[in-house]
């Protein structure tokens, strides 16, 4: 492309990787590799860096989603959540039964005389 007498130059461009199940570092390199950049849910607060250090942190979503063929230079926003804590789109439980080993043993018919006893010897 011409403008002028200055030529410019079209960055190259990437297929975004799948980042969702990685810790944030190895996204981070993943990402690194082809030229993209990962950007927490915000990109105008803190970065990426500081929000998930010291300790481990697993990306749950992205956004553009693997596949997306974007420029070089472009970021990769990620929502992650630290080892150990549950993914905050999952619904916790809040009415019925708690789960038990019980309930899983009993066969579907619901004849509690057909479980399958685990108990150790």
């Amino acid at each position: 492309m011409l403008i002028g007498d200055a030529k410019m130059t079209e960055r190259p461009t990437a297929t975004v990787p799948d980042l969702v199940g990685q810790s944030v570092d190895i996204a981070r390199e993943t990402a690194a590799a082809i030229g993209l950049g990962v950007t927490g849910e915000d990109p105008d607060g803190p970065g990426i860096l500081s929000r998930t250090w010291p300790g481990l942190f697993w990306v749950t979503s992205q956004s553009p989603s693997a596949g997306t063929i974007v420029k070089r230079g472009s970021a990769v926003r990620v929502t992650f959540v630290e080892d150990g804590q549950s993914r905050s789109d999952v619904p916790m439980q809040t009415h019925g039964p708690l789960p038990s080993l019980d309930n899983h043993a009993t066969a579907q018919n619901g004849d509690s005389n057909s479980a399958v006893d685990y108990k150790a010897d």
